[in-house]
């Protein structure tokens, strides 16, 4: 952020504006977010990624979901949303974008934190969300991202020429790749059979919890209509630890029991295609980071390079739980 786009964002906000520029936060993995401060006011300012076009479709896109956030935040869900100022959300200078929150003292668990209270917690709040079935007309089915298998064999081969560090990895895992990529393809009618509006990426890093063990739902930019049972197993993966070594399949049926005493059903004949869609998630994720690993940016490369690393096993650990965790879901639910 330069001192031109800080006074745009002062104005718009009709706050003093600071000779100094805001605060940088780190953690997330997209944009960047900054920390401002005017006349004790406080405000979460997030920049969006340079590599995103700010077409009129995605510029209505963000508009929308952030509508999204506040429609659910009128309905006692506590959805953090940006600030409407002059009928937008966003606030556009010099060829960037930005959304402007309200600063909540409150902090997120860390990525790889397996705690049952707060998981449990998400569970009947993510059944909350979707008994609301909030109408957004706007919606008018389910999207998903698809990547051709050829696109993925020529980011694999030029992760190779370009000798970055995963690239054994995804040699060696080409095919399983592949294979899931196909599986995930074949799980979208199954998937396009129920849907409902809901946040669309739930885990640890997008919810804040104050000193009062309160969630505040934040980054509703994946909001969108999908289908629940995804959503609740996608949720309940994340929560019990499938990104680490230390899954906790206990905690894992303990929200999927949450969520359905809340009077939600879960439909056990779409748990093989919600899994596959989960998969297809990370397979998308993983593109996106291998396009990013390729990145001249120092910042952006290196946290490419990171999620490669990272996103590669727990696709493969995904993979090996299928089976075990169908079984018990269909014996348990």
């Amino acid at each position: 952020m330069n001192k031109n786009q800080l006074q745009t964002i002062c104005k718009k906000l009709k706050i003093h504006q600071s000779d100094d520029l805001p605060q940088r936060i780190y953690g997330g993995l997209l944009h960047k977010m900054w920390y401002l401060k005017s006349n004790g006011s406080q405000f979460a300012v997030k920049q969006l990624n340079s590599q995103i076009q700010l077409t009129a479709e995605v510029k209505s896109q963000y508009e929308l979901t952030e509508e999204i956030a506040f429609q659910f935040s009128q309905r006692a869900i506590p959805a953090v949303h940006a600030l409407k100022i002059e009928n937008n959300y966003l606030i556009l200078s010099e060829n960037k974008a930005f959304l402007i929150y309200p600063w909540i003292t409150a902090k997120a668990l860390d990525k790889d934190a397996i705690s049952e209270v707060p998981a449990l917690k998400i569970a009947t709040l993510l059944a909350k969300i979707h008994r609301i079935n909030l109408d957004v007309p706007e919606l008018i089915s389910q999207e998903f991202d698809i990547h051709p298998n050829e696109k993925i064999r020529l980011l694999i081969d030029q992760s190779v020429s370009q000798n970055l560090v995963f690239k054994k990895q995804l040699e060696n895992n080409q095919w399983i790749i592949i294979e899931l990529n196909n599986l995930y393809q074949n799980a979208i009618p199954i998937l396009q059979s129920s849907s409902v509006v809901s946040h669309g990426d739930l885990d640890q890093k997008n919810v804040l919890w104050d000193k009062n063990d309160a969630p505040f739902l934040i980054d509703w930019e994946s909001a969108r209509k999908l289908n629940p049972t995804y959503e609740m197993i996608n949720c309940a993966l994340d929560w019990s630890g499938i990104t680490t070594p230390l899954f906790n399949k206990s905690l894992f049926m303990k929200m999927l029991k949450t969520y359905a005493s809340s009077g939600i059903g879960i439909n056990k004949d779409h748990f093989e295609a919600a899994f596959y869609g989960i998969l297809g998630n990370w397979i998308n994720w993983l593109v996106y980071n291998i396009e990013r690993s390729f990145s001249s940016d120092k910042e952006q490369h290196a946290i490419g390079v990171e999620q490669v690393i990272q996103v590669l096993p727990t696709i493969l650990q995904v993979k090996a739980s299928i089976a075990e965790l169908t079984q018990l879901m269909s014996q348990e639910l």
